[in-house]
């Protein structure tokens, strides 16, 4: 039997044959655009996220204690102090512009604030980026003087670290004390970095730290205070004082500015004529990130009886590192919470802070980080009950208006928990 061909497919059915394989082809063709547009998109955010991180370790506390210029050289030329402040700005920036060409990559900054020599260093340095984690800190620089209208040259004494990326966190951070020749120069204006050359260094060596007796605490929480006046400040120690209460914790605020500074090197000095101590407290974890703003407080809390640097994350070796680096770019005794100490850098902790319930005695550097008082009428009850039944331990209480009213007289909380 012969087989008959098979009848050829008719118009319609070639039309929507055509239109099937293209509708196939234009799928396929739309989930590998996808593909490419999401890489794009993932690499772009990618890059946002860095220059993002990057950014926010290149901000530096709007403080006097970043830069303090020691007393320059008899005989030398130098500026009057609007252009001396302008150059403090200008070498401090040409810093924070380096930190973010390291951590994002971009490097368009960097001809802003160097150039000659420092900016084809800082270009090698960056290029390609690095994701390294580059910070300063602690200068102390003797202006040199003017060679002529446009240049001038200093000398400058500096805390750095760097540390590269891992799997694990930072890896191998690398802090040095360094001795730095620098030379700005004026252009269109502006001053730049031309020239900035390490004549010296050496590793710093951290002190052991003598124990704080924290068991006598009866410390309390003071915030907002950077833009207080002498009035206000006084007005709020003769209340803690009047309680019976002490040391005063001082807050540190998440966004220091320039009036932050000057606030609290006024408030150690009037607490410390009326008798109180002083400790700095920051809620926001320690890291290596984290250490400029920790020892730019140190600096302008001069005399304050401890620094709480916040709490530590984790108890990881790079945890420990940044315990270390700041014990010793900073004279303040140490007190911590949160994670332990690893057993290598215990010799370096003045007191420890803890937020476990107290059962008996406690160790004479041991106080207890005491929660807010509940809102709830119902709850209140058993908390002043609780606080009543304290061991005679430290602590350190969350605000001043749970303990005290506005003429020192103690609330029926500050009653329970001060034994009266």
């Amino acid at each position: 039997m012969a087989l008959r061909p098979r009848p050829r497919a008719g118009r319609v059915t070639r039309l929507k044959r055509l239109a099937f394989v293209l509708l196939v082809l234009g799928s396929v063709g739309g989930a590998l655009g996808s593909l490419l547009l999401s890489a794009q998109v993932f690499d772009r955010l990618s890059r946002a996220s860095a220059q993002v991180d990057a950014l926010s370790l290149a901000r530096r506390p709007a403080s006097s204690a970043t830069l303090s210029w020691q007393a320059p050289p008899p005989g030398t030329r130098q500026p009057d102090g609007v252009t001396l402040e302008d150059l403090r700005q200008a070498y401090l920036l040409a810093f924070s512009e380096l930190t973010y060409a390291h951590g994002s990559g971009d490097t368009t900054g960097l001809p802003g604030r160097l150039a000659g020599q420092a900016l084809q260093e800082a270009m090698a340095a960056t290029t390609p980026r690095t994701g390294a984690l580059v910070l300063d800190w602690g200068h102390r620089a003797t202006p040199l003087g003017l060679l002529d209208d446009r240049t001038f040259q200093l000398r400058d004494d500096l805390w750095t670290l760097r540390a590269l990326p891992g799997p694990d966190g930072w890896q191998e951070p690398v802090v040095r004390r360094e001795t730095r020749s620098v030379t700005l120069q004026q252009r269109g204006g502006v001053w730049r970095v031309t020239h900035w050359r390490v004549t010296d260094w050496r590793a710093p060596q951290a002190r052991p730290a003598t124990p704080l007796a924290l068991r006598d605490w009866r410390a309390v929480t003071v915030e907002d205070w950077s833009d207080w006046t002498r009035d206000e400040w006084t007005a709020t120690l003769r209340r803690v004082r009047q309680a019976g209460l002490g040391p005063v914790a001082l807050a540190m605020p998440d966004a220091p500015t320039l009036n932050t500074g000057r606030a609290l090197d006024l408030g150690v000095r009037l607490a410390r004529q009326s008798g109180l101590d002083v400790v700095v407290t920051f809620d926001t974890p320690l890291t290596l990130a984290s250490l400029p703003s920790r020892v730019t407080a140190a600096a302008q809390a001069r005399g304050a009886l401890a620094l709480l640097p916040g709490p530590l994350p984790d108890s990881s070796l790079n945890t420990a590192r940044a315990l270390g680096i700041l014990r010793a770019a900073q004279p303040l005794p140490l007190v911590t919470g949160g994670a332990p100490v690893r057993t290598e850098v215990a010799a370096l902790i003045a007191g420890t802070l803890t937020d476990a319930p107290p059962v008996g005695p406690s160790a004479p550097g041991v106080a207890f980080r005491l929660p807010a008082p509940p809102r709830l009428p119902w709850k209140q009850a058993a908390f002043l009950e609780a606080a009543s039944a304290l061991p005679d331990r430290g602590w350190l209480a969350p605000g001043l208006d749970a303990l005290t009213d506005t003429s020192g007289t103690p609330t029926p909380l500050g009653r329970a928990l001060l034994r009266r």
